[in-house]
C-alpha cells in the first residue's frame, strides 16, 4: 500500500472501498419500503413493480465494461468521478419520473453510474493485494458493505415518514456528492503509470478476450453469477414475502435488517479462515449446507397446511446469508486471482459476467413469487447444488489457488 503513495491508512482504505460498494445495494435496498407506493402511482401490480429492482443491475452489468477499459487507460479516480455524475443524472430523472417507463431508465442510468465506482473496489484491491491477502482485504469491505441492508431500508422507511418516495432519490443525490469529496481528498491514484492500458479498439478486444478465455476467471465468474441471482431473488420478492405472507407491515425494514447480521458475521469469521483453509474450501462447504438446508426446507414446507412460520422462515434464511458472507467475496477473488495486471479489464467483464448471470436467474425467482416462500426456497437451492458441481469441474480444471 505505501509503495504505492497512499495518503490513507489500510483502515481508511476499507472504509473507502466499502463505502465505494455500497452504492448499488443502497440504491436497491432503500427503495425497497417504497416499491408499494410507487406500484400505486404507477398502476402495476406488485411482480410488475420489481422491475424497479432488476432495472438497476441491468444498468449495472452493462456499464462494468465501459469502466474497466476506461480505468485502465485513464486510471481508477476519474472513472470514479465519471460514474458518480451518471448515477446523479440518474437520480434526477428517477425523482421527476411520471411513468414506471421513466422510471426504468432513471434507474438504468443509476446502476450504469453505480457500477463505476463499484467495478473500482475490485481493482483498488487487486492492484494493491493479492492472493488470500486480497480476499482478506475484500473480507472486511464487505463486513462493512453489510451494514448496507441494515441501514438502507430503515433510511428509506425513515424518509417515508417525512416526506414522498422521490424524496429517497434527492438522499442518493447527497450521498454520491459525500463520495465525490471523499474520493478526491483522500484517495490516490493506484494504477501505475506503466501499467495502463490503450483504448484502442483493437488493444481492448485483446485484451477483453485474454480475460474471456481464461477459464478459471470466467468459471468463478458463472458460479458468482449464480449465487448473485438466488439472492437478487431475494431482493426482488422480499418486500411481497414479509408483507403479503407474513405480514409484517411497517416492521419489514427491521427483518431485512436482521437478515444481513449472519452476512457480517461469516464475513469476519472468513478473513480470519480464509488464510488458513483457503477460499476454495469454505465456499464449497457454504454451498452443501445451503443447499442441503433449501432442500429439507423446501420438502418440509410442502408438508405442511399452513406454511412455514415466519420463524422458520427466518432460520434459513439466516442459514442461506452466512454462507453468502462467505460466497461473495471469495468468488471474487477466486475470479480475479488469475487476472494480474489486468485488473481494470478483469474486474469488469467478471463483474458484468456475474451480474448478467444472475439478472435473468433474480427475475425467474422473483417473479415466480405466487403468494408463498417456495419459489425463493426452490431457487436458492437449486443454484447452491449447481454451483458445488461446477466448483468441483474447476478444481479438476485448475487447482484452485488458496
Amino acid at each position: 500500500m505505501n509503495t504505492l503513495g497512499m495518503k490513507m491508512s489500510q483502515r481508511e482504505f476499507i472504509l473507502i472501498i466499502a463505502a465505494l460498494m455500497s452504492m448499488v445495494a443502497l440504491t436497491t435496498d432503500a427503495m425497497l419500503p417504497a416499491l408499494g407506493y410507487m406500484a400505486q402511482e404507477f398502476a402495476v401490480d406488485g411482480n410488475a413493480i420489481q422491475l424497479v429492482v432488476t432495472s438497476v443491475f441491468v444498468g449495472h452489468a452493462l456499464g462494468q465494461l465501459v469502466y474497466g477499459p476506461m480505468s485502465d487507460t485513464y486510471g481508477r479516480r476519474r472513472s470514479i468521478f465519471v460514474g458518480l455524475g451518471i448515477f446523479c443524472i440518474g437520480s434526477l430523472i428517477s425523482v421527476w419520473a411520471e411513468s414506471l417507463e421513466m422510471m426504468l431508465a432513471g434507474r438504468f442510468l443509476q446502476g450504469f453510474g453505480a457500477s463505476g465506482p463499484r467495478v473500482m473496489v475490485v481493482a483498488l484491491v487487486r492492484d494493491c493485494f493479492s492472493g488470500a491477502a486480497m480476499a482478506r482485504i475484500m473480507s472486511f469491505a464487505m463486513t462493512l458493505f453489510m451494514a448496507v441492508p441494515i441501514m438502507a431500508p430503515l433510511i428509506g422507511q425513515g424518509i417515508l415518514l417525512v416526506g414522498p418516495w422521490p424524496w429517497i432519490f434527492g438522499f442518493f443525490v447527497m450521498f454520491a456528492a459525500v463520495m465525490f469529496t471523499w474520493v478526491y481528498m483522500r484517495l490516490d491514484e493506484t494504477l501505475k503509470p506503466e501499467n495502463r492500458l490503450s483504448l484502442h479498439p483493437k488493444k481492448l478486444w485483446y485484451t477483453m478476450r485474454q480475460v474471456l478465455v481464461n477459464p478459471i476467471a470466467m468459471g468463478y465468474s458463472f458460479v458468482a453469477g449464480l449465487v448473485f441471482g438466488g439472492f437478487m431473488g431475494y431482493l426482488s420478492s422480499s418486500l411481497q414475502i414479509f408483507q403479503q405472507v407474513y405480514s409484517v407491515g411497517e416492521a419489514f425494514p427491521i427483518y431485512f435488517a436482521v437478515l444481513a447480521l449472519p452476512t457480517i458475521a461469516a464475513s469476519l469469521i472468513n478473513a480470519k479462515l480464509v488464510m488458513r483453509f483457503g477460499m476454495y474450501s469454505l465456499v464449497q462447504v457454504t454451498n452443501v449446507i445451503t443447499g442441503v438446508a433449501c432442500l429439507a426446507f423446501y420438502i418440509y414446507a410442502n408438508t405442511t397446511v399452513s406454511g412455514p412460520s415466519l420463524g422458520e422462515f427466518m432460520t434459513l434464511c439466516s442459514i442461506i446469508f452466512f454462507g453468502i458472507g462467505f460466497r461473495f467475496g471469495n468468488l471474487n477473488a477466486l475470479a480475479m486471482e488469475p487476472l494480474g495486471k489486468l485488473a481494470g479489464m478483469g474486474a469488469s467483464v467478471v463483474g458484468s459476467c456475474t451480474t448478467l448471470m444472475g439478472v435473468p436467474i433474480g427475475m425467474w425467482v422473483g417473479m415466480s413469487y405466487d403468494g408463498t416462500v417456495l419459489p425463493l426456497v426452490l431457487g436458492f437451492c437449486v443454484t447452491s447444488w449447481v454451483a458445488f458441481i461446477f466448483m468441483l469441474y474447476l478444481n479438476r480444471l485448475h487447482k484452485a489457488p488458496l
